[in-house]
């Protein structure tokens, strides 16, 4: 079970949608898979003597930290200032806010992470002066019921292929970031809408293939099933993160929130997810079979960040015309027909193969379009009798809405820093 920090955070669109706050190890700060050693001179100055906090302007808050818009006196640039508690639940954290740094440090070379700018201790807190994103969280876009503020497929398709340049570079430097989630990926602006930035690297860890990692922490609605069975950690972990990510930037839903942290648990270890949602039938099917080469629950089965960044939803140009349904369905059953003559619903991840390897043949195609003809016929004709069927799936997908009365208020409290 994964515990819970509540967070003061005012409601959201969506008819007041919350965020969903993350969850600390529960076993305290003497934790494997963290760095010691950084190179960020620690200033012990009074962080006022250099810095003005901008009134009204808390950019986020935690159990133990709280960032804020500050300005730097000398230079007039705005900044986000974290404040963080070294002490928390009468236990010396400083290592934990050191590693941090260092992950900080790493992932400089990457546009896509944040940048540290300075860092100020004084005795009961440290400062991480960090790049200011203007365009705050993707989740008000996520959520938002207006058309204009809304991302598109194609805003989407641009922000995940940055997201996954970054996160890709964190992998690669073994790094894993284990609470991806719109609360934690930034805007440089909202409009226009800039770039990304990923933040809050405060549930992150090393990872190494000599030494396994196991944890029970994370956001309940992204954390992988690994997660929820203590199993090992791997970068494939984030990856799952990132399917889900993609699910609700592209539809406002959460696919595993239930009505309790139990259901949403159980959701995730039976992968109890539906493709049949309204907003989802309106996305390229090539959109659908990305989100399904994450959501997986074998970590080993999950597509990397390499591979989803050449996955073809992502490489489609932004001035290709989406298909519609009656043009993408006949390639669809076209393909399917090619590898089995009993009629299957399409699940994106198809590959066309027609084990002749001659593909001109004019019998050949005729071929596949009577067949391609004859299974759409069989669809049409079952529908009727499924309609009760999809009733009651449709039913089945709304408990998974997400739920705006009650966020998870009766985890227990732990330590977290959810912004920056």
């Amino acid at each position: 079970m994964i515990p819970e920090c509540p967070r003061a955070g005012d409601s959201r669109s969506r008819t007041g949608l919350q965020h969903s706050p993350a969850a600390e190890p529960s076993r305290g700060c003497g934790i494997s898979g963290l760095l010691s050693e950084i190179q960020t001179s620690i200033s012990s100055e009074p962080f006022s003597d250099h810095y003005t906090i901008i009134p009204g302007k808390e950019l986020g808050r935690g159990k133990f930290a709280v960032v804020r818009k500050c300005v730097e006196k000398c230079s007039g640039h705005e900044y986000a200032a974290k404040f963080m508690r070294k002490r928390r639940k009468g236990q010396d954290c400083r290592m934990e806010i050191i590693h941090e740094i260092a992950v900080l440090e790493l992932a400089t070379a990457s546009p896509r992470v944040v940048n540290l700018y300075q860092v100020y201790e004084m005795a009961s807190e440290m400062v991480l002066v960090l790049e200011f994103a203007a365009g705050g969280e993707i989740f008000n876009q996520c959520v938002s019921d207006e058309e204009d503020e809304a991302f598109s497929e194609e805003d989407v398709k641009r922000l995940m292929r940055q997201i996954l340049e970054g996160v890709s570079f964190l992998h690669q430097n073994n790094v894993v970031h284990l609470d991806l989630k719109p609360q934690n990926v930034l805007l440089t602006s909202s409009s226009p809408l800039g770039d990304i930035k990923i933040v809050d690297f405060g549930l992150s860890r090393m990872v190494s293939s000599h030494q396994e990692l196991r944890e029970i922490m994370g956001t309940p609605e992204y954390v992988a099933p690994e997660i929820l069975n203590y199993e090992p950690i791997s970068t494939a972990t984030d990856m799952w993160s990132a399917g889900v990510l993609a699910y609700v930037m592209l539809t406002g839903i959460s696919p595993f929130l239930g009505e309790n942290k139990q259901e949403t648990f159980l959701n995730i270890s039976q992968l109890n997810v539906s493709y049949s949602e309204e907003e989802l039938q309106q996305l390229d099917r090539s959109a659908l079979s990305f989100i399904q080469t994450l959501l997986r629950k074998q970590p080993q089965e999950r597509a990397t960040a390499e591979q989803c960044l050449k996955h073809p939803w992502l490489q489609m140009s932004e001035l290709q015309e989406p298909q519609t349904e009656e043009e993408a369905l006949p390639v669809e059953e076209e393909e399917a027909s090619s590898s089995t003559s009993s009629p299957e619903p399409p699940s994106g991840t198809t590959t066309a193969e027609d084990g002749d390897g001659d593909v001109g043949r004019i019998p050949v195609a005729e071929e596949l379009i009577v067949v391609a003809a004859y299974t759409l016929g069989q669809c049409r004709q079952s529908s009727s009798s499924s309609e009760k069927e999809a009733l009651v799936a449709e039913q089945k997908a709304i408990s998974k809405r997400f739920k705006f009365e009650e966020p998870f208020s009766s985890l227990q409290e732990v330590l977290g820093e959810f912004i920056y």
